[in-house]
């Protein structure tokens, strides 16, 4: 699966998250931010676009209704911060800490999120188009109630994710692991597994698994 590249130029101006806080607009585009220590903060209506924030602590923060569009995080910590209703769109998550970090009713399309872990993490009653998890950590990650198009989860860490009320049919996660996964059976029909996966579910559902060969 394949998420379309960013729109990011090679000469953005650096600034400081101080900066962005300390704007009444909190409107920026075409910046960089490295190493930065903002936390415990609430920023609504944050809008960036096409731009780059590295190596910062992001945690604990309220980012409620943020619009991100062509927007890279990388070696970023997130963890416990809350995106509610955000619209997230042509973005990229690398190698970021996002534990305990609430996507409810949120708009995420176009999005990647690559070697980052998502432990604990909730997606509540969101829209997600065109989302790669790609070797993403997402233990008893927590999806309720979200309309999947085009999902991808490669190489991820499914243990004990819970699964209500959203369907994986046609999802593929066949490359993915997982010892438990909590999901109703109507909710499974249609996901591609693989033939490993398909006896742990089948002893998930109850289902006696006998070898004849």
């Amino acid at each position: 699966m394949k998420i379309k590249p960013l729109k990011i130029s090679n000469d953005l101006e650096v600034v400081s998250y101080e900066t962005i806080a300390a704007d009444e607009d909190q409107m920026f585009e075409n910046i960089e931010i490295q190493d930065a220590e903002f936390v415990d903060a609430d920023l609504d209506r944050l809008i960036v676009y096409h731009s780059i924030i590295r190596n910062s602590n992001l945690s604990n923060n309220e980012f409620d209704n943020a619009d991100l569009s062509d927007t890279r995080f990388v070696n970023c910590d997130f963890s416990n911060t809350v995106f509610f209703g955000a619209s997230i769109h042509n973005a990229e998550f690398v190698n970021c800490k996002m534990t305990g970090v609430s996507f409810d009713e949120a708009r995420i399309k176009n999005v990647k999120f690559q070697e980052s872990i998502l432990n604990l993490s909730g997606f509540s009653e969101s829209k997600m188009e065109n989302v790669l998890f790609d070797g993403a950590r997402m233990v008893t990650a927590d999806f309720f109630n979200n309309r999947f198009k085009n999902i991808g989860f490669e190489n991820c860490d499914l243990t004990e994710a819970r699964f209500v009320d959203t369907s994986l049919s046609g999802i593929d996660i066949s490359s993915s692991h997982f010892e438990a996964l909590s999901i109703k059976r109507e909710d499974l029909e249609g996901c591609i597994v693989s033939s490993v996966q398909a006896i742990q579910m089948a002893s998930l559902m109850g289902l006696v698994v006998k070898n004849n060969g």
